[in-house]
């Protein structure tokens, strides 16, 4: 596929993507205009398209709250809303998501590439040289995850403890600071 084609394919999945969300507006709109609701669909599409595009690209509702200046509620009251749409534009999301990290990662190589070549010529690398492709490149991974939906949840693992446990890992504690005295005090005799 040349890179027209490539262009002309991505331009359609962003645009069945865009026509995605507005069809599902119009819809809702309606089901809140016949059921007498004060909505967002009827009061502002616009942020509820905003809100709509940027979940299926993988972007995380703090993401929006920080970098969009959008409302907690209102990205939650959002999703709620269109929940049953929400496979479809994640699935045309993941792919423009895909795209944006696959493009980071050719301009990482060519970084890469570039960076060898001056460090051929004697050049001392710096931290700096590759760290924002690095971190940019992290991100649209996680984004493109997201949004396919195959990002792995995180699950937090907590070790109960018994007081048992407590007493008895206090006590080798104890145990131990007490045979590191004795070293302490032999070395100390016999130097």
């Amino acid at each position: 596929m040349n890179e027209k084609n490539n262009q002309d394919y991505f331009d359609e999945i962003q645009q069945s993507l865009e026509e995605g969300i507005q069809d599902a507006i119009l819809e809702i709109r309606e089901k809140k205009i016949t059921e007498g609701c004060k909505s967002l669909s009827r009061l502002n599409p616009t942020k509820v398209a905003k809100v709509l595009h940027l979940t299926s690209l993988g972007v995380s509702q703090s993401s929006m709250v920080r970098h969009h200046n959008l409302n907690r509620s209102t990205i939650i009251s959002v999703l709620m809303d269109y929940a049953d749409y929400m496979g479809k534009f994640r699935e045309l999301g993941g792919k423009l998501s895909g795209r944006s990290y696959l493009n980071l990662e050719s301009l990482e190589e060519d970084i890469v590439e570039a960076l060898r070549r001056k460090m051929d010529e004697g050049y001392v690398p710096e931290f700096k040289d590759l760290k924002e492709v690095s971190i940019a490149k992290t991100n649209s991974h996680r984004q493109a995850m997201t949004a396919r939906g195959e990002v792995s949840k995180i699950v937090e693992e907590r070790k109960i403890v018994s007081q048992e446990d407590y007493e008895d890992t206090l006590k080798a504690a104890r145990e131990r600071l007490a045979k590191l005295k004795q070293v302490e005090n032999v070395e100390v005799i016999n130097g």
